[in-house]
């Protein structure tokens, strides 16, 4: 009976010095990454340096849109939701592509996505859409294209820029 208690001691103090040397193990582990973490912390840093004008227009341009969108709030659909002019925006420029006209897209492809002198073409667009189809945009739509174009302005966004 002694050597089965004996037996049992031994594994038990087999299992403990293993798991003590697991949890040493960890402990050096947790340790060391602590101190790679704290040291990256230090010594991180992330440069952005986008080079295709484009790009960084477009995203001025994107930056516009939403604040835009925002100044002008939520209006009434014809179906009883609610949408800001974002909805409305998307509506005209599609039936613009449907004409042939082009369109700026939000896209950050680098391509020209030339959003100042669209605005007026969007303006002029949605003048026309409102005569053949009275209340199809939104009386306000009209003073959001006037916003935008003062925030795209604001915002530093440029005409005609010819990637490098």
């Amino acid at each position: 009976m002694s050597k089965i208690y004996n037996n049992i001691n031994n594994q038990s103090l087999n299992v403990n010095k293993s798991q003590a040397f697991e949890k040493a193990k960890l402990n050096k582990e947790n340790e060391l990454s602590k101190n790679i973490t704290e040291e990256i912390k230090k010594n991180d840093s992330i440069t952005i340096s986008e080079q295709n004008e484009n790009i960084i227009n477009t995203k001025k341009a994107h930056d516009a849109f939403k604040d835009t969108c925002s100044d002008f709030g939520y209006t009434k659909t014809s179906m009883g939701a609610y949408a800001d002019m974002s909805y409305y925006y998307v509506m005209a420029v599609s039936l613009m592509e449907d004409k042939g006209i082009s369109v700026p897209y939000f896209t950050l492809d680098g391509k020209n996505n030339d959003f100042l002198p669209f605005v007026d073409k969007l303006k002029d667009f949605a003048k026309e859409l409102n005569m053949s189809n009275p209340g199809f945009l939104p009386s306000q739509f009209l003073d959001f294209c006037d916003a935008f174009k003062e925030k795209l302005i604001q915002y530093g966004c440029e005409e005609n820029i010819v990637s490098k």
